[in-house]
């Protein structure tokens, strides 16, 4: 038996009630995403508004060395850039791999410049027969060819650089109360010091003890020994508390001691 449909009755339709917590997260991530999407629009549009091409450059320093048309040429490639979009890390590398050239600085300056600010090397030493060595005993290529007579000669074939400029220093720093300088430092294989100084004769220093022993030598060189200096020869500190005189010629030697000791001039090595 098959029921029909009353006519006129109304059909039932369900109502889904939809929290309104869920609109609100929906309705939130939406307006984030296209706030998103703006902001990276809108920071495209600023940053390729700001990066504009570069105009100058300004390389300020120091140069004795140094040429301003070798930085301009290493900074030639790096500069087909904008103003935000140029790589300082990348332009920072480039300068202070340049044989000359100790440290860089590099920023922007608004809206279209790049400073640049070189601190140049200082040769303090020759490294044999055409090198130079910095402070630290780092060394120096020569592609411009320089010469710096007037710079001591640090010289050794067994010697790292770096050791050689920090016993030059202390050494000068020791010898400062004298007056006198180093001309020359050298280090030998059998790990012996010598030096020339500007009074124009040699120390022999040896293998150890090197400071005492150039510490012993100031005190008779301040003593009176420095009025002798045009006749000396050369000065052997190879002894525990004192040193040897070499005169110049015999007249000087038989008039002055051979061997000048505090306590002692047993010779040690």
């Amino acid at each position: 038996m098959t029921s029909t449909r009353r006519r006129g009755a109304k059909s039932k339709t369900a109502i889904v009630r939809v929290p309104a917590q869920f609109i609100a997260r929906r309705l939130k991530r939406g307006l984030l995403a296209t706030a998103g999407v703006a902001s990276l629009v809108l920071g495209g549009f600023i940053y390729h508004s700001f990066d504009r091409p570069l105009t100058n450059v300004m390389i300020s320093g120091d140069f004795q060395y140094l040429h301003k048309h070798e930085l301009t040429e290493l900074l030639r490639d790096h500069l087909q850039v904008g103003f935000l979009s140029v790589d300082l890390k990348g332009l920072q590398r480039e300068i202070e791999g340049h044989p000359w050239v100790d440290q860089v600085s590099i920023w922007r300056q608004w809206p279209t410049t790049l400073q640049v600010d070189v601190i140049e090397e200082i040769p303090i030493a020759r490294w044999g027969d055409s090198g130079f060595l910095n402070h630290r005993g780092k060394q120096l290529d020569n592609p411009s060819d320089i010469r710096l007579e007037t710079l001591p000669v640090l010289q050794s074939n067994s010697a790292t650089s770096e050791k050689m400029m920090g016993h030059y220093q202390r050494f000068n720093q020791q010898l400062a109360a004298t007056g006198l300088r180093i001309v020359s430092l050298e280090y030998d294989v059998a790990g012996a010091w010598q030096l020339q100084t500007t009074a124009n004769f040699r120390l022999f220093l040896g293998r150890d003890q090197l400071l005492p022993k150039l510490r012993r030598f100031g005190q008779v060189w301040t003593s009176g020994l420095s009025a002798q200096s045009s006749l000396i020869e050369n000065v052997d500190l190879r002894y525990p508390n004192g040193f040897a005189v070499a005169w110049k010629d015999q007249t000087a030697s038989a008039q002055q001691p051979a061997v000048i000791s505090v306590t002692a001039s047993d010779r040690r090595g």
